[in-house]
């Protein structure tokens, strides 16, 4: 009888942990006539889109913001990366909660989650500013970034979830006269985290009386050593918290050249033949308590050269224990991986943990399976998600493929159990 009961008890176990298991992926579908976010889930492994829900809002379609014009001989308005960010959807610490932007009408969606992954849209808010790019949620906070009308203009702005609704805190806005990237709370939510585009800059604003401070709290530069090295534009970043500190890994493309322009090409980028670019880096700062950001590693290259190795480094996602990083190289169609210190500094493992040796996939949103086993890109130019099996070194096994969405445009990257 102890014996029947044991099986019994294993097979209920069994059963329980692979539902557990089970996983949603969520992506904004960006669609202009009414944007949605698309729902993968796992059946034994095997992903499937399963639903579109909508976000109460407009996207732009295939167009890139702010200019919303079409150029498809240029890398920054072919249409396959409408925001140059990262966060577009994020959700809260028990995943009940999904905050999402919508550019198309400048508006912040709030949805909850429901039974088997299922989203129901609870309201919107108007963004601080045109084109929201970038969001985040912690407890009752959300914050957003928005880029305006060009890319000398810029704001973040905080919300509150109260009585079930998103709205605005009032007196939030903060300008920050350049085009914002990324925005992400602190682990502890004392903080917020921005980056801006061409700058290079990286801020740090505190939240004070449920309010953002006037100014930063503190500030770096992206580095740039060599007077001949390309711009650091930062796009999207993850954090890891370390007892009394956060610790930022960004990525960094390098396409500016020293004076801002683009360099002519020879055709040596299949996805952007008339420039050339130097190969992308990532570098990393710690946050202490009091919101104090310093360099701990910088322009650590995704290769072993300046010029000719992988580029556009414009995504990151780090493990879940917080050892391993990949970053997703656009134009290259490769994915490298770098070993994370103790005290937050990053080298090189593996230029090309996976690469489509084509070099015609733009690899854009990126994240990791919370039981770190498995690796999500998004595929800009293809609206398709990769599904990668991440093995002990690093290195990246691909398992599936899965579509959909809408061939360009469609951006944000969430997967929960």
């Amino acid at each position: 009888m102890k014996q029947k009961l044991s099986l019994i008890a294993t097979l209920l176990l069994s059963t329980y942990a692979t539902h557990a298991a089970a996983t949603d992926i969520y992506v904004v579908t960006n669609k202009a006539d009414g944007n949605t976010i698309a729902h993968f889930k796992d059946d034994k492994g095997t992903f499937a889109m399963v639903a579109e829900y909508s976000s109460g809002g407009t996207g732009t379609g295939d167009l890139e913001i702010p200019a919303l014009e079409k150029n498809p001989d240029h890398p920054l308005a072919n249409g396959d990366d409408p925001l140059i960010s990262a966060n577009a959807i994020r959700a809260s610490a028990d995943g009940d909660l999904i905050v999402s932007v919508n550019p198309g009408d400048a508006t912040i969606a709030l949805s909850e989650r429901q039974k088997g992954g299922k989203l129901a849209l609870v309201n919107t808010a108007k963004a601080s500013d045109l084109f929201p790019i970038s969001v985040d949620i912690s407890g009752d906070l959300v914050v957003a970034a928005s880029v305006g009308d060009n890319n000398g203009t810029g704001s973040i702005a905080l919300y509150q979830i109260k009585d079930g609704k998103l709205m605005m805190v009032a007196d939030s806005r903060r300008d920050l006269k350049a085009r914002p990237s990324t925005i992400s709370f602190s682990t502890n939510g004392e903080f917020v985290y921005v980056n801006e585009l061409v700058t290079g800059k990286v801020k740090v604003f505190g939240i004070e009386n449920d309010n953002l401070t006037e100014s930063p709290v503190s500030s770096i530069d992206s580095p740039r050593a060599e007077a001949s090295r390309f711009q650091a534009i930062p796009v999207g970043f993850d954090v890891r918290g370390d007892n009394n500190k956060d610790v930022i890994l960004m990525s960094e493309a390098r396409f500016l050249t020293p004076d801002f322009k683009l360099r002519e090409g020879n055709g040596e980028v299949v996805q952007s033949p008339l420039y050339s670019w130097q190969t992308g880096s990532l570098s990393t700062y710690t946050v202490d308590k009091k919101g104090k950001i310093a360099a701990v590693s910088q322009d650590v290259l995704t290769g072993s050269n300046v010029e000719g190795d992988e580029i556009a480094n414009c995504w990151v996602a780090l493990s879940p224990d917080g050892k391993t990083l990949w970053a997703a190289n656009a134009l290259s169609s490769s994915i490298s991986s770098f070993s994370v210190g103790k005290k937050g500094d990053v080298t090189l493992k593996n230029d090309v943990a996976y690469k489509d040796s084509s070099e015609t996939a733009f690899y854009s949103d990126m994240t990791v399976s919370r039981d770190g086993k498995h690796l999500y890109q998004l595929v800009g130019n293809q609206g398709v998600i990769l599904v990668f099996d991440i093995k002990p070194n690093g290195d990246l096994t691909l398992n599936q493929q899965v579509g959909g969405m809408p061939e360009l445009g469609t951006y944000g990257m969430l997967a929960l159990d």
